[in-house]
């Protein structure tokens, strides 16, 4: 009898322990849940502030001369560029940009102000070399490029991913380059060219003068001008084109949104959106 009772409550305290473990397997799970919930839901409004943003600073700047915004302390733009160096924009008072603290990181680059790779296979094999690339490598690349470009018939590249079907590329090597790099513009314009372009313009010393005007925010265009000498195969104009490429990012949680847009402020249809989407930089 006494044994019966025994294993009566050994079984009891069995499953007592079994239910017990169970639920707290399933508290585990039920709060797992909830936190990525929360953090689906708080990537949404993230994305969705960023989004907003976006939206502000295209009125900003399809309203606004730019060039003229920049130099005015007080302006929304003041102090914008077009060569990709980061500025920081404060937004207003509004519920839809609280998750972003109201305020992110712009960037703005002018499409042609990059090296086309299309028809660029000289400087972008400097720039190769300059982010180092192994010299034997480059070369390589460069005559496989040049041979593709120049089959009879042969249509330029439309896609940066395309690069990567050459036998010497790799999807490496075109995220190596793509910052400074384009397929859509024909004409150079060095004004806004990023730091890593202008060291391929210039010698070593007039880069570094214009990377020290850039920094302090002063107008370097006109003593870029005076460096260069302007040909056919550039672009004197120091107003930046209608294509860019805008990075806009939430600090401090690295949520950034990518487009690449046309900015036509006469135009029936003053944006043209080509690309977009959200990446994490750190």
């Amino acid at each position: 009898m006494l044994k019966q009772q025994g294993m009566a409550l050994f079984q009891v305290l069995l499953m007592v322990a079994i239910i017990s473990v169970l639920l707290l397997v399933m508290s585990q799970q039920t709060r797992s849940s909830i936190e990525r919930a929360q953090a689906m839901q708080d990537q949404a409004e993230l994305q969705l502030a960023l989004e907003s943003s976006a939206n502000y600073v295209d009125a900003l700047l399809l309203s606004n001369d730019w060039l003229i915004a920049r130099n005015q302390p007080d302006h929304p733009l003041a102090g914008i560029n077009f060569y990709n160096y980061p500025q920081t924009l404060r937004l207003p008072e509004r519920a839809a940009y609280r998750p972003l603290g109201l305020r992110v990181t712009v960037q703005m680059q002018n499409e042609g102000s990059l090296l086309n790779v299309n028809f660029e296979t000289v400087k972008l094999r400097q720039l190769l070399l300059n982010l180092g690339v192994n010299s034997t490598r480059v070369d390589l690349m460069i005559t496989e490029l040049r041979n593709w470009i120049q089959q009879p018939g042969q249509l330029f590249f439309q896609s940066f991913s395309d690069l990567a079907h050459l036998e010497h590329w790799d999807m490496q090597d075109v995220e190596l380059i793509e910052p400074y790099t384009t397929l859509f513009a024909d004409v150079l314009n060095p004004a806004w060219s990023p730091d890593e372009v202008l060291a391929i313009l210039l010698t070593q010393g007039q880069a570094d003068t214009i990377q020290a005007l850039r920094k302090s925010n002063e107008n370097a265009v006109g003593m870029l001008q005076e460096f260069i000498e302007l040909r056919d195969a550039l672009n004197s104009d120091i107003f930046p084109g209608r294509q860019q490429r805008m990075r806009i990012t939430a600090e401090p949680e690295g949520l950034q949104l990518y487009r690449r847009i046309d900015y036509r402020s006469r135009h029936p249809i003053p944006l043209r959106l080509h690309a977009k989407h959200f990446q994490h930089v750190q």
